[in-house]
């Protein structure tokens, strides 16, 4: 059963320790600073309960609605509507959390494969778990990236303390006890469920920090100390004009998890000490996490092109030729990013022993680098365009005051025809997209450039590249190659 906006918000309501700004939190739903967080999340059940986009966020299983993020992705139908679905929430301003589900659907890849070659019965835990998501519909996000500590040292290896990576230490017989942290983790306070995953790969002698478990967050142990990362304010028509994206609930909160010999039951452990299996599980999380990335950038990428069109009307630009070929750049990467992110699902990575499908990790490492290394680029045009007003434009309560809006309403005004209050409005529109935290996230969120470039070489077909060079240069062995020998004989005459 969906669980409603209201339901969600009291369900937050669970004993969880949580700490802001160096306070301790009783009941987060109270706190004014987690207000657009949570309402972030809470769009995802109004959007889940509206028969408008019911059919999109939602799927009808044996007589009952549930979330289709819930269910394990097999074909390319289902990974075109996750980026639906995805897509929805963005457009709406809220957000539909991305962590969880992916870190799922990557464990459920993994698992089955771990069983098909080891005889585990991981699934059996995943399908449990997925059992639990449909009957009870919890937020849940995904406990990826350790702390790491010495960076220049393996997670065993470390001097200070072996728990800057998660890790098992007692293995008993009804569960586990792990212990460690986890940081940077997205929508964690708003969360009633955790995916804990590896960020790495791992050797034999880092096995104890091969695991992947789910737990809820509010479990004996578990630490979370946040910080809002949305502005907030009490006069909504206020942070919608000054704020106009970062105001409206659209953020997320990052979180420091601390997991202080917490004990998870077996059917919630998806992996415990199978080192082997432990870059699987980075690297699939990666590549469906990522696709999810894709789905906000491309519509932020959507928005950055229109509000820099609004811009270059307003200050009536629009007929320029070097603002017209910097609009065409615009756009040239947003649509790109958008046709890489598509193709991602169009042509999937297939495991035909599994029954179960990934987005293509090349597509969507490469849309993913693409947004990231291109974003300050794209917010220099849009500033470029928008002009020195955008980093200096006057606010919400400036143009409510009777004694000084006359002088904005003179001065500030652009192009005959566009009222004032519009002009202001997408100067703080592109003030909000163009500056503090975002261009920072943007390159690390979903994984920084150089994961990108891991996984991208790491995935590359360099046997086939190198047999189209050998083909090509008339030199043997080409012909051994599955695909390539199709080609046949690269012609060596002359047709005419």
């Amino acid at each position: 059963m969906i669980r409603t906006p209201a339901q969600y918000v009291e369900s937050l309501r669970d004993g969880r320790v949580i700490y802001l700004d160096g306070e301790r939190m009783p009941d987060i739903t109270k706190e004014p600073k987690m207000r657009g967080v949570i309402n972030a999340v809470a769009m995802t059940y109004h959007l889940a309960n509206d028969p408008e986009w019911q059919d999109v966020i939602t799927v009808e299983e044996d007589g009952d609605r549930i979330m289709f993020l819930w269910n394990q992705p097999k074909s390319v139908e289902d990974l075109v509507r996750r980026r639906e679905v995805y897509k929805a929430g963005h457009h709406m301003g809220g957000r539909i959390p991305g962590m969880g589900p992916d870190a799922m659907a990557a464990a459920g890849v993994v698992a089955a494969r771990m069983d098909k070659e080891l005889g585990t019965h991981y699934t059996d835990a995943v399908e449990d778990f997925r059992k639990h998501l449909k009957t009870t519909d919890p937020a849940i996000t995904g406990a990826i990236t350790d702390v790491k500590g010495n960076r220049s040292l393996r997670p065993s290896a470390q001097v200070q303390h072996k728990d800057f990576f998660v890790r098992v230490v007692d293995r008993q017989k009804d569960g586990i006890v792990v212990r460690g942290a986890k940081v940077h983790i997205s929508a964690t306070p708003t969360a009633n469920e955790i995916i804990v995953s590896p960020s790495r790969a791992h050797r034999e002698e880092d096995k104890d920090y091969a695991l992947v478990f789910a737990t809820p967050v509010n479990a004996k142990g578990i630490t979370l100390i946040t910080h809002p990362t949305n502005l907030y304010g009490p006069d909504e028509e206020q942070v919608q004009w000054d704020w106009p994206t970062s105001g409206r609930g659209g953020g997320v909160s990052e979180c420091l998890i601390v997991f202080d010999d917490v004990f998870v039951p077996w059917n919630r452990v998806f992996m415990c000490g199978e080192y082997q299996y432990s870059r699987d599980m980075a690297w699939l999380f990666g590549v469906f996490h990522r696709l999810y990335g894709t789905c906000g950038r491309s519509i932020e990428a959507d928005n950055m092109v229109g509000m820099a069109a609004l811009m270059a009307e307003y200050n009536g630009l629009e007929r320029y030729s070097h603002i017209q070929e910097k609009l065409a750049m615009l756009a040239m990467h947003a649509q790109s990013i958008e046709i890489l992110a598509m193709s991602a699902c169009e042509h999937p990575e297939v495991y035909p022993d599994l029954g179960l499908v990934a987005p293509s990790i090349s597509y969507t490492n490469i849309a993913k680098y693409m947004y990231a290394n291109d974003h300050h680029e794209m917010t220099k045009l849009v500033a470029d365009i928008a002009g020195g007003l955008a980093a200096d434009t006057f606010s919400y309560k400036d143009w409510m005051n009777p004694e000084i809006r006359p002088f904005l309403e003179k001065y500030m005004a652009g192009k005959n025809g566009i009222p004032t209050e519009h002009r202001l409005k997408a100067l703080r529109l592109v003030k909000d997209m163009v500056s503090g935290r975002g261009s920072a996230a943007v390159i690390h969120t979903e994984g920084s450039l150089a994961a990108q470039k891991m996984a991208l070489y790491a995935y590359g077909d360099w046997e086939r590249y190198k047999a189209l060079a050998k083909r090509l240069a008339g030199i043997p062995g080409w012909e051994e190659h599955p695909v390539v020998k199709g080609f046949g004989q690269y012609p060596s005459k002359w047709v005419i």
